[in-house]
């Protein structure tokens, strides 16, 4: 007798616009949009001229005047930095990950951290870290981490006590993501490229979450039956964008799979709308 194929979930974050207009209602209520600025930094680099761009259009739906900057220049950066983190019409500033080779990790530092819209001032980072699961409702959260929780809390997908596999370890996607789901008393592994057999320790978890950017990595390998794979991979292959999970190889393993285009990604901006709500109520 054939075992029962599993029906494979395909995760959307489309859910993000019913969200977006209720932090929209929030927000104008407290303040007039059209009296203040966003800002957002971008370098170019690793496709963040996409995130930019649907960013400042988020923020335009919220009420927003919205400057995007453009530089490469690593003391027009510093200069332009300090002016908006000191001007009273710039209500949120954002830089788009990863800053260029030659500019200091430090300059984060210099982000106003009552304006910084997605958790990348240290200090900012510090209290996200030492903060309980019950706080999160106050506290700024990196964005790529505040996405995966969204995902997951509206699909409901069980992620406490889970055990949980992160591909990929940087300070603001991997490291971020797998502080938050510490806090819900998830058992979290971090891979790296240089850990030893990947697949089988991917094969044991009921979650994997993938941040790598690199192509179609996570297959059907990776997966236990009955997991849940969140990709949070972003690459433009020939002009089609291009997740971290070969999808389709998943099907009828994985009891779901977010989408790429589609998913966490659409979360990703949302999530600093959500961060300028916290900021104001701080204020």
């Amino acid at each position: 007798m054939m075992k029962n194929q599993i029906q494979t979930v395909i995760l959307k974050g489309d859910f993000y616009k019913h969200l977006l207009e209720d932090y929209k209602s929030k927000i104008t209520k407290r303040i007039k949009t059209e009296d203040y600025k966003i800002v957002i930094f971008y370098f170019g680099m690793k496709n963040n001229n996409y995130f930019s761009i649907n960013q400042k259009k988020i923020f335009e739906k919220v009420g927003f005047n919205v400057d995007s900057i453009h530089t490469l220049d690593e003391g027009e950066f510093i200069n332009l930095l300090k002016k908006v983190s000191n001007d009273e019409k710039v209500l949120g500033i954002n830089v788009e990950l990863p800053l260029p080779f030659n500019f200091s990790k430090k300059i984060l530092e210099l982000i106003n951290p009552k304006k910084d819209l997605d958790c990348l001032n240290p200090i900012n980072y510090y209290y996200f870290l030492i903060s309980k699961k019950e706080d999160l409702e106050s506290v700024a959260i990196p964005s790529v981490a505040n996405a995966v929780y969204l995902m997951l809390s509206f699909y409901e997908i069980d992620f406490q006590k889970k055990d949980v596999v992160i591909l990929g370890n940087s300070l603001y996607t991997g490291l971020a993501i797998a502080h938050l789901l510490i806090k819900f008393d998830s058992t979290v592994q971090i891979i790296n490229q240089h850990t030893y057999d990947i697949p089988e320790k991917c094969r044991k978890a009921d979650i994997i979450i993938s941040v790598t950017g690199k192509v179609n990595l996570v297959d059907s390998s990776f997966v236990k039956e009955g997991a849940v794979v969140i990709d949070v991979g972003f690459e433009v292959v020939n002009g089609k964008i291009m997740g971290d999970v070969n999808k389709e190889s998943l099907i009828g393993i994985a009891k779901a799979v977010s989408a790429v285009p589609g998913g966490v990604g659409l979360l990703c901006n949302l999530s600093t709308v959500i961060n300028l709500y916290k900021l104001l109520n701080q204020r």
